[in-house]
């Protein structure tokens, strides 16, 4: 899996993480255990797609021989 399709799963796991949030909200009565379950793992993806920039930012270095 190329680093940008890898960014893309990522967005796209992030963007569902945060509909479910809304969705629990929204309820009567949200289950808060839940919500702050997907909150972390929604902050746990946020620090993964940081890494993948900062991968993506840094200049590739070749080995010269």
């Amino acid at each position: 899996m190329s680093l940008q399709a890898h960014l893309d799963s990522l967005a796209e796991k992030r963007t569902d993480i945060k509909q479910k949030i809304a969705e629990e909200l929204a309820r009567p009565l949200p289950d808060f255990l839940l919500i702050h379950g997907l909150k972390k793992e929604n902050m746990r993806l946020k620090q993964a797609t940081q890494q993948c920039l900062i991968m993506l930012a840094k200049p590739a270095y070749h080995a010269s021989s």
